[in-house]
């Protein structure tokens, strides 16, 4: 099992809408650090230190709620599909 929050994966695995997939906390941590350029004010540091803190399942799965959140709202992955 793993034993740093970066190497666990995650599944399903995130597809993201420029064809790049995050498959665990680590690629997760990596797109997030893209971003440390970019203008503006957003979660991005909150959610860079929540994944990069995470040290059990409940705070792994917070950490990758607020990533979802976050790269959604940057438009980074594509709308759910309508039901």
């Amino acid at each position: 099992m793993p034993d740093h929050a970066s190497e666990h994966p995650i599944n399903p695995k995130l597809r993201l809408r420029d064809g790049r997939v995050i498959g665990s906390i680590g690629d997760a941590i990596r797109l997030v650090r893209e971003h440390e350029g970019r203008p503006g004010v957003d979660d991005r540091d909150e959610v860079l230190h929540r994944l990069e803190r995470a040290r059990n399942d409940d705070e792994r799965r917070a950490a990758l709620q607020m990533f979802l959140g976050w790269a959604t709202e940057l438009g980074l992955v594509p709308a759910p599909a309508p039901r």
